[in-house]
């Protein structure tokens, strides 16, 4: 069990993005001093912290700092190295836990998680050679798709294979390292769940949420999930399991897929906050940044919370800065957070929107024909 950090004490964060700066507000309301450890001068976090190192998440040196300076520290991202937190936790608490890091950012570890726990996962192969993607295919079948091994930022491409032409397209994926080759799954549905759980290991689960992507970029959510209540229980088990059989404190988030018949298939763990439950820092109690800054600081949790407002949540980048600034002055119930992000990257996420509404169908079309 974590001891309880008082507020007054400093929260050090690996990462410096939009989940780093949403928890860091959170922490400096609930009275904690934060720092930050980034490469980007210019990243999201580095306006809201206390202090940011400012080095790569490939630098011992600056975890080993990082500790020095820190009564606690989290992770927002898995672009680093298991060593360095097992480094860390000689010295100070990472409550987020070694095996949750280990899980969430190998793709091979993960899916022999959650299969030793009877969750439902596409079939897969382990890839290390372009024989073994033209061994596997014969068994998994087309279309498939082979996704590197880490999962973190650096490590997204990913090559969608529809027949036997495509395999040489994979030689550049499968020389740069381990990889996976996954089934393709017919969906109809991506939902993400979030996952929190406090140091006597209450979990606290939010209502499951649908994700939409563009350009293979996580863009926009949609609360309540358009499912059935079936299939809503089917992932609150689920994700009950997880929650049961890591060993962490925090907020942690499934990805899923849900197909025409209701079958649920898990696609990805992610071991920190999700983007996608941004939302729930304008909607319910208890915001997913709150409830992870209070599990890591040994806070306890309340066995639920009330987000079922129907409400779309969509990020906005560089090019649409300009809509948002004018729905912004206009839109009088829609609540718009602007990150602060680097003004000369157009790659990150400047900010989001939080509009309720009554009709999910009808601002979904609204918001394509404002160029949202």
């Amino acid at each position: 069990m974590s001891e309880w950090i008082q507020p007054g004490k400093t929260i050090g964060i690996i990462g410096g993005g939009s989940v780093a700066r949403l928890l860091a507000l959170s922490a400096k309301k609930m009275g904690y001093k934060v720092g930050i450890l980034d490469p980007n001068a210019k990243s999201s976090a580095s306006s809201i912290a206390d202090w940011h190192l400012r080095a790569e998440l490939t630098n011992e040196k600056a975890f080993q700092d990082l500790a020095m300076k820190s009564d606690v520290v989290l992770y927002e991202t898995e672009a680093f190295h298991s060593d360095y937190l097992r480094m860390m936790k000689r010295t100070l608490p990472v409550p987020q836990g070694e095996d949750l890091l280990s899980i969430s950012q190998d793709r091979v570890l993960q899916k022999a998680f959650l299969e030793s726990n009877s969750l439902n996962i596409a079939p897969f192969a382990t890839i290390v050679s372009i024989e073994d993607v033209e061994e596997a295919v014969q068994s998994i079948g087309y279309p498939c798709v082979l996704k590197a091994n880490r999962t973190d930022e650096r490590y997204k491409e990913h090559v969608v294979l529809y027949d036997e032409s495509d395999i040489p397209r994979t030689k550049n994926l499968v020389d740069s390292g381990a990889s996976v080759l996954e089934a393709w799954i017919p969906f109809e549905r991506e939902l993400c769940v979030a996952i929190a759980k406090d140091k006597s290991n209450q979990v606290l689960i939010y209502p499951v949420i649908e994700m939409m992507y563009r350009n293979d970029e996580f863009y926009q959510s949609v609360t309540p999930a358009r499912i059935s209540e079936d299939v809503a229980v089917e992932v609150n088990r689920i994700a009950q399991i997880v929650a049961d059989n890591i060993d962490f404190q925090g907020v942690i988030a499934l990805e899923l897929f849900t197909t025409s018949t209701g079958s649920l298939y898990i696609n990805e763990l992610v071991g920190h906050p999700h983007q996608a439950f941004h939302y729930t820092i304008d909607q319910g109690e208890l915001s997913q940044f709150d409830a992870h800054i209070r599990a890591i600081c040994g806070w306890p949790l309340p066995r639920k919370v009330n987000h079922t407002r129907p409400a779309v949540m969509r990020l906005f980048n560089y090019t649409q800065l300009e809509q948002a600034y004018t729905q912004a002055s206009i839109q009088q119930d829609w609540k718009f957070t602007f990150y602060q992000s680097d003004p000369t990257d157009p790659n990150t996420e400047k900010g989001h929107v939080l509009i309720p509404t009554e009709n999910i169908n009808e601002l979904l079309v609204l918001l394509s024909d404002i160029g949202m």
